[in-house]
């Protein structure tokens, strides 16, 4: 079993570009850190401004380290602000699923 989370987002119409450059940058400094960086991907149907940022941990318990300890990364704050940005108010929602079948 393991958990994948998703982080789902509308991003404002011109902003993907700098929605994309912050996100490489907070991979970069999670992978850094030994923490799971985000895939980021986007429906193939629907709105041309629809964005998920995708990770797969083992359990929910590694899930809740690795979530407290980017916290605990000072610019990760920042990097997180500018691409809320970028995001349409009231459009942000995150999902944690358990994935229990195998590949």
């Amino acid at each position: 079993m393991s958990y994948r989370h998703q982080i789902l987002r509308n991003l404002a119409f011109g902003t993907l570009p700098r929605f994309v450059e912050l996100q490489k940058e907070k991979n970069a400094l999670l992978i850094g850190n030994g923490l799971t960086p985000y895939t980021i991907w986007a429906p193939a149907f629907g709105g041309l401004h629809h964005l998920v940022l995708e990770a797969a941990f083992p359990s929910m318990a590694a899930f809740e380290r690795e979530h407290l300890a980017q916290k605990a990364i000072p610019e990760m704050a920042k990097l997180n602000a500018g691409q809320l940005e970028c995001v349409l108010p009231g459009t942000a929602s995150d999902q944690l699923q358990r994935v229990t079948l195998p590949a």
